[in-house]
């Protein structure tokens, strides 16, 4: 008796296509909505234009300063004095971007330290509460004018906005020593590059304190990775910490005051609805069994409110709208779950795609409002038609500084200097022909001292025999025609 031997199933098997599931070759529809979130987020950010803000040029030429000093041995000067983190951290890493691609460069990695942190908000709130959860988290931080305005801003905000939810991701999502200590050298890097972020170095612990995975023993060992950072970081730039600190934030006075009131509105019209949801999302919490769940939700959003409550008691306009970018990162966690949560109910998924579709709408408007700052190009275009070799000075003269720093012989002074020495100063200075140029805004500078300075400045100017308007007045910026520049040359 013969056995045969099932071949055709074995041949069958062999030459018949293997089906593979068909989630191999086609992304996840999570992995889809989140790139089209971040897609959308990436245009608007994107399609900015302006040229270089106060800040930026002002952090990446103290940058090119130090790199200057260290590779060449040119003299310092004051570059990096009063800023409000360390100068030799994200200037100077800033200076190195720009030197390799521009201001563009600079921007690109601000945008994607911004994506970076909706993908880490993304990645703690899917392991705290599911995917759901996580993809309406990185929505509410991604969809939000104060973001997307960050965004493409060359600024020390973007990276610690990243390092800030990667504190979160470390706290939240990982269970061991090592990510304790990581968190801990996370946040610490995140003080040194922007002092205010410490204000939200305890909200991390406490989440991680209350929700975290063996709590107590790793917020412990963060905090003491923290302190020990910052005792040696002390220890080696304390003095200059210190004058930085005081001078940029525990004893700062207003640059740009305003009222209350002004800030309120600023405040309402660019959160008021993610304050809605986090006030639902608390309420929600409460709801839930347990305790741990509301008292994360209610402190976050409390730390939400931080930044601009400081200011409107400050009453400093000077970035407020650009801070509210941290309060949307801390606001983000609870108004994710909330969202989740209500569209698990029957027929509410719909309303819940509607309030995503209606954050979308905010980037479109706020974020091109808070660009258009004063542009200079008409300024360095006639600079650069007739460059004459002196001092110049001006209002703008970070941004300034950074676009006319390829012609030779130019160097400048900024109005703050001498409005230092008063009015005295100020006509001593036209009557001994101190500068080549002179260039100023007709409008308010924001700060009532600062423009009665420049009426002085101004009013020397025209009763100088020396100086006279080298070039018609045009605006500074599209947003504001009424506001010219003003050119004078010295004879």
């Amino acid at each position: 008796m013969s056995t045969m031997t099932p071949t055709r199933p074995v041949v069958t098997q062999l030459t018949l296509p293997v089906q593979r599931p068909r989630s191999r070759f086609w992304p996840q529809p999570k992995w889809i909505i989140l790139g089209l979130v971040v897609a959308y987020v990436a245009i608007l950010a994107i399609r900015l234009r302006n040229t270089a803000f106060i800040d930026e040029a002002l952090y990446i030429n103290a940058g090119h300063a130090y790199l200057a000093l260290w590779f060449d041995g040119q003299p310092l000067g004051d570059a990096g004095a009063f800023f409000s983190g360390l100068p030799t951290l994200y200037p100077v890493l800033a200076a190195l971007l720009d030197s390799l691609g521009g201001l563009y460069l600079v921007r690109v990695f601000s945008l994607v330290c911004i994506l970076g942190a909706a993908f880490l908000m993304y990645g703690t709130a899917r392991h705290l509460w599911g995917q759901r959860a996580g993809l309406l988290t990185a929505a509410t931080f991604l969809l939000s004018g104060p973001v997307v305005y960050m965004g493409w801003l060359g600024t020390f905000d973007a990276p610690v906005v990243a390092l800030l939810a990667l504190g979160f991701w470390l706290g939240l999502t990982r269970p061991g020593i090592t990510s304790a200590v990581l968190m801990g050298a996370v946040l610490t890097l995140a003080v040194l590059t922007k002092y205010t972020a410490g204000i939200f170095v305890p909200v991390v612990l406490a989440a991680v304190l209350v929700f975290g995975v063996r709590g107590l023993m790793r917020t412990a060992l963060a905090t003491v990775a923290i302190l020990a950072a910052l005792g040696t970081s002390w220890a080696i730039w304390g003095a200059e910490i210190g004058s930085d600190l005081a001078f940029t934030t525990t004893d700062r006075e207003a640059l740009s005051p305003a009222g209350v009131g002004d800030l309120m509105v600023l405040l309402t019209d660019h959160l008021a609805l993610l304050i809605l949801l986090a006030a639902l999302a608390v309420v929600l919490m409460f709801r839930e069994a347990g305790w741990r769940l509301p008292v994360l939700g209610l402190g976050l959003v409390a730390a939400s409110l931080m930044l601009p409550i400081g200011q409107m008691i400050l009453g400093e306009a000077v970035s407020f709208e650009k801070h509210l970018a941290y309060s949307v990162l801390m606001l983000a966690l609870p108004i994710g779950w909330c969202l989740a949560h209500v569209s698990r109910y029957p027929l509410m998924v719909t309303p819940v795609v509607l309030t995503v579709m209606i954050m979308a709408l905010f980037p479109l408007v706020r974020a091109d409002s808070m660009y258009r700052w004063p542009n200079v190009a008409g300024v360095v275009e006639a600079i650069g038609s007739d460059p004459q070799p002196g001092l110049y000075i001006s209002s703008a003269t970070d941004s300034l500084d950074y676009h006319t720093r390829e012609i030779p012989d130019i160097s400048w002074e900024t109005t703050f200097e001498l409005y230092y020495g008063g009015e005295q100063a100020i006509r001593e200075a036209v009557d001994a022909e101190r500068y080549q140029s002179v260039i100023l805004r007709s409008s308010s500078v924001g700060n009532a001292e600062q423009d009665a300075l420049q009426a002085v400045f101004l009013e020397a100017l025209q009763e100088s025999p020396s100086y006279s308007l080298a070039f018609e007045p045009f605006p500074a910026s599209s947003a504001t025609p009424d506001d010219l520049w003003l050119i004078y040359a010295r004879h």
